[in-house]
């Protein structure tokens, strides 16, 4: 228990109130469609068992919360996005109440840590419970996809570049002119504005056999359904990470030294990355590598090998020439005419796909 004093505690008990109910809420509506639309009775009965499990929770943490409740004065009672009041499909619906759950559970789990730290652990294991359950819930939507075949073009969908609200145009696009690989990289943006992202991803590229990859974020990468993550040495290990994304997903990890590519557990991950090759202005911090370290990698390691960083069509055949199976770019694709962009480079791509064939 904390030191609390009772304005604060009183804070506290109204935010977990409110919270408590917009997870009930969610998770009614989604129950309701995996009871009706997929009649799916496990998962109904999952969902509904999570819903009573955080009311029960709710109740011994903050009992008598209804004595704070005051929605008539809530500030925060009369606001909505454009984003909450659109829904299209019951996939749309389903979608929105499952960021709805989990978002209000992270919040429990927070202001939960104030009041009782076992109840804080119990939010926390039920949000991970509910990311798990809209991955199966969409599971039949889009099967995973694995790695494209050597040589490939990884698109770096840059939200440093694409604006807000295009991300599901430029992906569309992307896969249209032929990329073979999408990842989804986005710095300083709130965690609902990357969800609506990735649904917006994921629903462009349906049907396509092209693998939708999350930057740093691996969390956001399972939730979402995406076919995998990629990750920095100075992230999560990739043990850790493969623990969360399963046998299937895709893991990528950006080596900057042969040392870090020498502790790599390899069995753990399906390409290594190197960047930035070439300097570039998409990610300021990262330093030059050179062609010559794409070799050296190249040289010790049989796995599929990524190069990133400052790489267009005037430069492609050489990184394909040091070794690289993919080339993976951002601002010689997004600036100017993404699916024109994406045919160029492609085209240097199968142009070598067909050497190798030859």
């Amino acid at each position: 228990m904390s030191d609390l004093n009772h304005t604060e505690r009183s804070v506290v008990v109204r935010i977990i109130d409110v919270n408590a109910n917009r997870c009930a809420e969610g998770l009614r509506v989604v129950e309701e469609i995996a009871r009706f639309s997929l009649e799916d009775g496990g998962l109904t009965g999952r969902l509904k068992e999570i819903r009573h499990e955080v009311r029960g929770c709710v109740e011994q943490l903050a009992g008598g919360a209804l004595a704070h409740r005051d929605s008539v004065d809530d500030v925060g009672s009369g606001s909505a996005t454009a984003a909450e009041l659109a829904r299209s499909t019951l996939a749309s619906v389903a979608r929105a109440n499952f960021a709805r759950a989990e978002e209000a559970l992270r919040v429990l789990e927070e202001f939960g840590k104030l009041m009782d730290e076992s109840a804080s652990r119990v939010f926390k294991s039920h949000r991970f419970a509910v990311y798990e359950i809209e991955r199966c819930f969409f599971a039949l939507e889009r099967p995973a996809v694995g790695m494209p075949r050597s040589p490939f073009l990884y698109a770096i969908l840059d939200r440093g570049i694409v604006a807000r609200g295009d991300a599901g145009r430029i992906a569309e696009a992307l896969a249209a002119g032929g990329a073979d690989m999408i990842q989804y990289r986005a710095k300083d943006i709130d965690e609902t504005e990357k969800r609506q992202d990735m649904a917006a991803i994921l629903g462009a590229v349906r049907g396509a056999a092209i693998p939708v990859i999350v930057n740093d974020d691996v969390e956001l990468a399972h939730e979402t359904g995406a076919d995998g993550v990629h990750i920095g040495v100075s992230d999560m290990p990739p043990l850790e990470a493969r623990a969360i994304m399963g046998t299937v997903g895709i893991i990528g990890v950006t080596v900057p030294t042969l040392d870090d590519l020498g502790r790599l557990p390899l069995d753990a991950i399906d390409y290594v990355a190197v960047g930035a090759v070439y300097p570039t202005t998409t990610k300021r911090d990262a330093k030059k590598v050179g062609v010559g370290f794409l070799r050296s990698v190249r040289d010790r390691t049989a796995k599929p090998l990524v190069a990133i960083g400052g790489i267009g069509p005037w430069n492609a055949e050489e990184i394909l020439d040091a070794g690289a199976d993919g080339i993976a770019v951002a601002s010689a694709l997004l600036v100017g005419d993404v699916r024109k962009n994406c045919f160029t480079l492609k085209e240097i791509v199968a142009k070598r796909l067909q050497r190798g064939k030859d």
